[in-house]
């Protein structure tokens, strides 16, 4: 009888973390042969996601060692600010990592990617400054090209737009090229130079532009909106945060961070693998749990703010 598809999917996340390259390409062909041979139902869905993981390692390869453009990634997730020339992506980075990186008052300050670090939700999150895309980069124009594979390859992108007439208008612009390069990444519009729209019509009008996004506005200049930035950078990591309890002790004011989706399994392996095999159900409260203090099995789904005691053997 086949391994059932959601254990096999743990399986897979957790044997490939932390592989790149052909090493992560040929661990995930070995377990791509171990399929059963559907193509329907859940093992091909299973099947269909390890496909995506294989596509998505042969991508990174190819740009890393096409173009020097891309940055090895660092903390938990790689976040990127993309939006056209001259829009504050610059300052942003400054504002909130303490990057010191080139400003100007004029087009394609960044010619190349300049990336920093900020701490969100207990985890170090990379983000990184991309030049300004045009109309036409789909197409390759600007180097186009570049900076929407680096786009495409990130783990989440802050769409910034300048609260200017001109730069609402180039943020649509911006729109129409991830579209038109069919770049599909979790991604939140972060409205800049808010001290500039001082009744606030230019915000309602980038709403009315973006319907369906979610707008954060904020002023590197004064600082205003900036907390509400790191929010929008946590809620696109795909992250939680998980606090363990020691039997008997207070519950841990440190985070353990991890992806959505992880399990008591998963995160007996971030605080010590040597408990694998040792523990056999865990306490929890929180979001996941039915009830305050709920035993649950080591393949329960955690959420984030969920409180976890384990128990050994």
């Amino acid at each position: 009888m086949p391994i059932p598809h959601q254990e096999m999917r743990r399986i897979i996340k957790r044997r490939v973390r932390g592989l790149e390259g052909a090493e992560r390409v040929e661990v995930l062909r070995h377990f791509l042969d171990q399929l059963p041979g559907y193509y329907n139902g859940p093992y091909g869905e299973l099947r269909k996601w390890v496909l995506g993981l294989i596509e998505e390692a042969n991508l990174r390869t190819e740009v890393r060692h096409r173009d020097s453009f891309f940055l090895a990634r660092q903390g938990a997730r790689q976040v990127v600010l993309v939006g056209p020339p001259n829009a504050g992506k610059s300052s942003l980075l400054h504002a909130l990592t303490g990057r010191q990186v080139a400003i100007g008052d004029y087009p394609f300050t960044t010619l190349r990617p300049v990336e920093g670090m900020v701490a969100v939700g207990g985890a170090q999150i990379q983000l990184i400054d991309l030049p300004g895309l045009i109309g036409g980069a789909a197409d390759g124009k600007g180097g186009g090209k570049s900076v929407l594979a680096a786009i495409r390859i990130a783990d989440a992108a802050l769409h910034i737009v300048p609260l200017t007439d001109e730069g609402i208008a180039e943020g649509r612009v911006v729109a129409e090229e991830l579209a038109a390069d069919n770049v599909h990444v979790r991604r939140g519009i972060v409205a800049t130079k808010m001290d500039l729209d001082q009744d606030g019509s230019r915000l309602r009008h980038l709403r009315e532009v973006f319907p369906d996004e979610r707008v954060t506005p904020c002023s590197t200049a004064t600082g205003e909106g900036l907390d509400g930035v790191r929010s929008l950078i946590w809620d696109l990591s795909g992250l939680i945060r998980v606090y363990a309890k020691p039997r008997g002790a207070p519950v841990s004011s440190d985070p353990v961070v991890l992806i959505t989706g992880a399990s008591v399994t998963d995160l007996i392996g971030r605080l010590n693998r040597a408990w694998l095999g040792k523990v056999r159900h865990a306490i929890v409260t929180g979001t996941s749990a039915r009830f305050a203090g709920q035993r649950v099995g080591l393949d329960h789904l955690l959420e984030d703010g969920d409180v976890v005691e384990l128990t050994l053997d």
